[in-house]
């Protein structure tokens, strides 16, 4: 049943006017695959211009260039080989989702940037079919959906590229914090290493802090309040772990490895008053 369907989408007749567009589309973008270099220096002024993210130290300009007149190298070619270049031009499309975390680029940034790579195509693809014969541009309306719907699904490439690499930075950063708490509440930790712990656990460096074990009944509670405590206010193995609300010392809270509900046992870690990680714990 599903391949006689198929068949039969297969063999729809297109309208004459879709047929014309389509050769008309063809026709224009072989030679923009000419002017690809050119095209490519325009988009990334463009998006070097609209997005400032893309301006930040973190992205080398030389390698934003190469990687737009990539993409455009196989967004313009599925435009004529659609079946043939289909593949390698979601390869592409991924490769760049999946670097915008490591490289602090928000998802609406990037996707912003293929809208705009996108735009610059259909505008030299409108003058080139004008130039060509000025009744070509009525033509490329037929198709004009047709393109947009093609960016439209590599944005969407993008995105789910994007937030799987977004994941697997997340866990990373959780695994090193949870990894540097253990080995600190284990005096494992190198006296060299002290300065980059305490940065990174949100920890005074210098003084004494206090160790508090925490078990049985109401620690999924409390472990609850501390996970409400909102951004910014505290940092520890998890995302969400942080302060509780009702105090103003900043707590570390390290989960138990193992357990659920109020088995295992946490370890909540304060700094005291004027207080380190280079102190005796309290």
């Amino acid at each position: 049943m599903h391949s006689v369907v198929g068949t039969r989408a297969r063999f729809r007749p297109r309208p004459p006017a879709k047929e014309e567009a389509t050769a008309v589309l063809h026709r224009s973008a072989r030679p923009l695959l000419d002017r690809l270099p050119e095209l490519a220096d325009r988009v990334t002024a463009l998006i070097e211009k609209h997005e400032p993210a893309y301006r930040a130290p973190a992205v080398d300009p030389v390698e934003l260039r190469r990687e737009v007149h990539q993409s455009l190298s196989y967004s313009v070619g599925s435009l004529i080989r659609p079946r043939e270049l289909r593949e390698d031009a979601h390869r592409c499309s991924r490769r760049i989702g999946a670097a915008g975390p490591a490289r602090g680029l928000p998802l609406d940034a990037v996707l912003h940037a293929f809208r705009l790579g996108g735009g610059a195509v259909w505008q030299d693809l409108l003058e080139i079919a004008s130039r060509q014969d000025p009744q070509n541009m009525r033509l490329l309306v037929h198709v004009a959906e047709d393109v947009w719907e093609f960016v439209d699904e590599h944005c969407t490439v993008v995105a789910d590229a994007y937030r799987a690499a977004e994941r697997e930075l997340s866990w990373r950063r959780v695994n090193r914090l949870r990894l540097m708490t253990e080995a600190l509440l284990q005096g494992r930790t190198r006296v060299a290493d002290l300065p980059e712990v305490a940065a990174a656990l949100g920890l005074p460096e210098q003084g004494r802090y206090a160790v508090a074990a925490v078990s049985g009944p109401g620690r999924t509670a409390l472990r609850a309040l501390a996970d409400r405590s909102g951004p910014g206010t505290g940092r520890g193995p998890r995302p969400q772990h942080g302060p509780a609300p009702t105090s103003a010392v900043p707590l570390l809270w390290h989960p138990a490895p193992g357990g659920e509900g109020d088995e295992g046992t946490d370890f909540v870690i304060a700094p005291l008053d004027g207080s380190g990680l280079d102190g005796d714990a309290g």
